[in-house]
Parts: C-alpha cells; structure tokens; sequence
C-alpha cells in the first residue's frame, strides 16, 4: 500500500491497491475474530462490567450491535467448527461464507445423513473458495452476464454460483 492520493494512481494502481486494502482487511477481521475467541476461552469480561463479549465491543468502539454480535457469533461458531475457522484464517473464504458454512454444519437439513454432513461441508468451503475468475467466464467476457440474461449451463464446478433462469430475466424485463 502506497503513500500517493488516489488521484495519483493509474488503473493499475488503483486496482492493486484495492485488492491490497481487501487482503489487509480480511487479515485484521480474522485476528479480531481470534481474539474474540481467545476472550470466550480465557473469559476475560468479568472485569469490565459487561455480560456480553459483543456489547463490551460495541461500547468500547464505534461498531454497531449488530456487527459485533455477527463478531461473537461467528466467533461461537469457530470454537465448533475449526475446519471452516481454519479456511477463514487462511484467507480461502471471507466471513460471511465462513458463518454459512458453519451455521449449515451446526444445523445441517432433517433430511441429511450425517456421515453426509462432512461431504457436504467439504463442498460448500470448495465453492465458498472460488472465484467468479475461477468460472469458465468472467462478466466483461460473457455476454449472457452482460445483458442479464439466464447463461447456459456448463460442466463447470461453478455452475451451483450461476443465476436461475427466472432471476435475471425477470430483473431485465422489469426495468424496460
């Protein structure tokens, strides 16, 4: 990250250092998560005053309610779930994915075979992990995405990403 003012950047510029500024990011998010649950391990509240990890974040910051309870909830879920914490810390999803993933393993479907719980979880970190680059086509190249039309089905592993035919169709019939 540099020191200039946007202004000064070029295209490449500004694209790096966005991209540098999102890794930055997701970096303090996972160590703020750790130590969060370094909190809940040690209990370190007793001498604040407060009951909970997520209003003592909030009083103590300028995060709202609901960012710190997403903070201590995912956090929660970390302490269950070290597979997906691990690919969290490591950088492969971001914490949103991460707190689906752990969420759906915490409270997989009625209907699911536990010994297919792990498949399952297996496969949402791989597609949780992927890229739109990763897919057989990226927005600027494919027409399909362009125009909000439905694309057409593929063999690719990132098809489960794609629109329904009914989603975009309808967004692009509605605003003519």
């Amino acid at each position: 990250m540099g020191n200039r003012e946007a202004w000064q950047l070029d295209g490449e510029g500004l694209k790096t250092e966005v991209l540098d500024l999102a890794r930055a990011r997701h970096d303090l998010q996972s160590r703020m998560v750790h130590l969060v649950v370094e909190m809940f391990t040690r209990d370190a509240l007793p001498d604040t005053g407060f009951r909970a990890i997520a209003q003592w974040v909030h009083r103590s910051t300028n995060l709202e309610i609901g960012e710190c309870s997403h903070l201590v909830s995912l956090a929660l879920l970390f302490m269950l779930e070290p597979v997906v914490a691990q690919s969290f810390y490591d950088g492969d999803i971001d914490a949103l994915k991460a707190h689906q993933v752990a969420q759906f393993r915490q409270h997989p479907p009625k209907n699911i075979q536990i010994a297919d719980v792990e498949k399952a979880r297996e496969i949402l970190l791989a597609l949780a992990s992927k890229k739109v680059s990763d897919c057989d086509g990226s927005p600027s190249s494919t027409p399909a995405l362009r125009h909000f039309d439905a694309p057409t089905a593929s063999a690719n592993s990132c098809d489960a990403t794609r629109w329904p035919a009914s989603g975009p169709s309808k967004v692009a019939s509605n605003r003519t």
